[in-house]
């Protein structure tokens, strides 16, 4: 995956969203939780996640929202963040949640 670039992928029926910030990979939920639009159909500038419906963003590293502010304080806002890691030329993303991804 190129750096700054976003792909849609599932794990053991989750939707997640893979993606590279300066060669390093991270995987958060694949829906944002604002309205569950898909957060591959966004942007990705650094490590700032931006959903394409309504503008929220994400740390994409973390799975913390960044805007709206109100997002920050109120419960249930964060992405779910699925370590990641690179062995043998495949990428491995864990299906159970994680505090970061790791690379």
């Amino acid at each position: 995956m190129e750096d700054g670039t976003l792909r849609a992928i599932e794990v053991d029926g989750q939707s997640l969203v893979l993606g590279n910030v300066d060669g390093k990979l991270y995987a958060v939920s694949g829906l944002c939780s604002h309205l569950g639009s898909k957060l591959a159909l966004g942007s990705l500038h650094g490590p700032t996640l931006t959903c394409f419906a309504h503008l929220w963003t994400y740390d994409i590293r973390t799975g913390e929202p960044v805007w709206p502010p109100m997002a920050r304080v109120a419960p249930g806002y964060r992405l779910r963040s699925h370590p990641v890691r690179i062995e043998g030329g495949k990428i491995w993303v864990s299906r159970r949640p994680g505090r970061r991804g790791l690379n």
